[in-house]
């Protein structure tokens, strides 16, 4: 683990906490994050390559475990507090559901809809007045392809979730807003890589989603910019979806 300290321009510390940081989309927002702020990433397991200069801690956003670990390693540095949550951490189960397994689609409503639920509960009480908040959903939400029922109705539920803490943390000026991924090949969507080429034939900007796309979006959203934008859904995926 390693610490160290980031400024913004006025030149305040400002924390940032993001789960899922270990891989994937989350991996790209830690290595940018970075450069602007004091990044703690709570993950199941820690990177197998870690990033210089931020602060990795292990532990499951289902259970207390996660949140008992951030606020572990946030303490042992002496902060009360953090300017941002992000919140990426997920799980991607498709199948046709009527013969899907139980523990299946169970699995992927507790990671991703109750996981959101437990981890938000435990670490937003730290966000200052003022702060952010950025879930992730998927565009899946809005698509609703055949087999991916279960992982649709989990992230449905994030978006729905989102707005109403928008409207409890209002009066705080805490922004909560949300970023819907288009497919984007990680190790966490393997499966669907057969599908690649028709989703992108379906896209306004016909080429393969990468990581990085989805960096200046949560950036936006965390921004002193983005101070009266909350309870939003912004969907990053080349146009595909276009409302």
């Amino acid at each position: 683990m390693t610490d160290t300290a980031s400024t913004n321009p006025a030149g305040t510390q400002r924390d940032l906490v993001i789960s899922g940081g270990s891989a994937g989309i989350g991996e790209a927002l830690v290595k940018d994050f970075r450069n602007d702020w004091t990044v703690t990433s709570v993950s199941r397991s820690l990177p197998k390559s870690p990033v210089d200069g931020v602060n990795y801690v292990a532990g499951d956003v289902f259970d207390d475990t996660a949140v008992n670990a951030v606020r572990e390693s946030l303490d042992a540095r002496g902060v009360g507090s953090i300017h941002s949550l992000v919140h990426c951490a997920g799980v991607a189960d498709f199948g046709e559901f009527l013969t899907m397994d139980r523990s299946k689609w169970e699995r992927t409503l507790n990671l991703n809809l109750h996981g959101t639920l437990s981890f938000v509960q435990g670490v937003a009480p730290l966000v200052q007045d003022g702060g952010r908040i950025v879930l992730y959903s998927s565009g899946t939400v809005f698509k609703t392809p055949a087999g991916a029922a279960a992982y649709a109705a989990s992230k449905a539920g994030i978006i729905g979730f989102g707005q109403t803490l928008a409207a409890e943390l209002g009066a705080r000026d805490i922004t909560v807003n949300i970023v819907a991924p288009g497919l984007v090949i990680t190790a966490l969507a393997e499966d669907l890589a057969p599908g690649e080429d028709a989703n992108i034939a379906t896209r306004a900007i016909r080429r393969p989603a990468v990581v990085e796309d989805f960096v200046g979006p949560t950036k936006f959203f965390l921004s002193d910019g983005a101070g009266f934008v909350t309870g939003q859904t912004l969907v990053v995926d080349g146009g595909s979806i276009r409302r």
